[in-house]
């Protein structure tokens, strides 16, 4: 028997759409999804998943088992959704827009929770078709927070649920799935970011970051003399255009490297020269070595330009997540099932990005074959193509059942494929 994944989505799309604006009006912050959760949980509870939850405090780990007899297997698939929202304040005009103050499922989670949700229901509806495991994570604080941080570094909800739960989730050494799997909405007004396609990329596909806090410090005095203080906020833009310029002297210019200094706060009247100035950062590559250098070099350059002007500086470097690598055996999967569903217009190539994602690190620096999509979700037409981050991010939804065929789809070919990650 032949499933119709695109059809069986199809079917449930109005209770996706239900669900997906359930939770886009009330979105929760990273490590606070405690009603995305216990939504979550009634959905499986309704489909007859087990699961097991309070993982890192919101994250829940589901699991269905497939029951054909034929072909018995022991493989084991994840599907990975994040849960958290942004602290922004929605600017839409939709009936569902955010009803809580400065937090808004900017980054379209709530998309990604609603795809998986209705993957894992078309994937129990038909367990009889495959053999082994395949099994579904909603994972908190994707975006980051410092509401708990068991790892010592920038975190989001990956690490500690894999900390928490190692008996889930394994390890480099021991590790626990044959593939994983997980999509990203995008919108924007890009083609490949249109509803109805499917972005894939082998190889590198998203970069590391990693945050920067600057204190420069000087000596305060008055406006008119200059000379008799230290000025920090003069020195933090020599600071500021020396790590610019420093990045294009020490870095082949084919490497893809930014630094952003997405904050600067200094001085507290028009007529006093402030004692210090705060400047914060994110620094984004694709190459692990040039990452590494830049986080031991940049210090030694900051610090130098500081003291040149008889000021000093203190640099505090939280190590973020790890540039995410796509592996083609999944991109392969996902490159056939579009094709047979949606047509070959419908698949894109696409490009590297440096925006961020912890999903990789449940592939333990890809011990496990893992790989990510981008689900498009802009329509140019009626004008929603709103950019992921932007407080008038918007989607079509019927990108959802796109997504969650896509999923299904992918789970099934990589299953009954004969891979098995030794």
């Amino acid at each position: 028997m032949k499933i119709d994944f695109k059809d069986e989505a199809q079917i449930i799309k109005n209770n996706l759409i239900k669900i997906r604006r359930q939770i886009h009006q009330n979105p929760e912050l990273g490590f606070c999804e405690f009603e995305t959760a216990k939504l979550i949980k009634t959905e499986l509870e309704r489909i007859g998943i087990e699961y097991t939850s309070e993982i890192a405090k919101t994250g829940i780990f589901a699991t269905v088992h497939g029951t054909s007899e034929s072909n018995k297997s022991d493989k084991h698939f994840l599907i990975r959704a994040d849960m958290d929202a942004l602290p922004l304040q929605e600017d839409t005009t939709f009936e569902f827009k955010s009803q809580n103050d400065e937090i808004f499922h900017a980054c379209g989670h709530d998309t990604h929770v609603t795809s998986v949700l209705g993957a894992a229901e078309i994937i129990h509806k038909y367990r009889a078709h495959f053999s082994g495991k395949i099994s579904f994570v909603f994972q908190p604080a994707e975006e980051g927070s410092k509401i708990y941080d068991p790892t010592g570094q920038i975190s989001g909800g990956a690490l500690p649920m894999i900390i928490e739960a190692p008996e889930i989730f394994g390890s480099q050494k021991n590790p626990r799935f044959d593939g994983i799997l997980a999509l990203h909405i995008v919108s924007g007004p890009e083609p490949s970011s249109q509803v109805g396609h499917i972005g894939v990329s082998d190889g590198k596909f998203t970069g590391s970051a990693d945050e920067f806090l600057i204190t420069i410090k000087g000596e305060g005095g008055h406006a008119s003399a200059p000379h008799n203080a230290v000025d920090p906020i003069f020195i933090a833009s020599q600071v500021y255009n020396a790590i610019q310029g420093f990045i294009t002297r020490k870095v082949d210019p084919i490497e893809p490297v930014v630094f952003t200094i997405g904050k600067i706060d200094g001085g507290f009247r028009q007529n006093i020269i402030s004692e210090t100035c705060f400047m914060t950062g994110t620094l984004r590559t694709l190459n692990s070595e040039i990452r590494d250098m830049l986080k031991t070099e940049l210090p030694v350059l900051i610090k130098s330009i500081s003291k040149s002007f008889g000021g000093d500086a203190n640099i505090e470097i939280y190590t973020g997540y790890p540039v995410g690598s796509n592996d083609k055996i999944i991109n392969d999967h996902i490159r056939k099932v579009t094709k047979s569903m949606y047509g070959e217009n419908a698949l894109f190539e696409v490009d590297p990005v440096l925006g961020a994602e912890d999903f990789y690190e449940f592939g333990f620096k890809n011990t496990v074959p893992i790989s990510m999509f981008w689900l498009g979700g802009a329509n140019q037409a009626k004008g929603w193509i709103g950019a992921n981050h932007s407080n008038y991010f918007s989607i079509d939804e019927d990108a959802i059942p796109i997504g969650t065929s896509i999923l299904a789809a992918t789970a099934f070919s990589f299953m009954n494929s004969s891979f098995k990650n030794n």
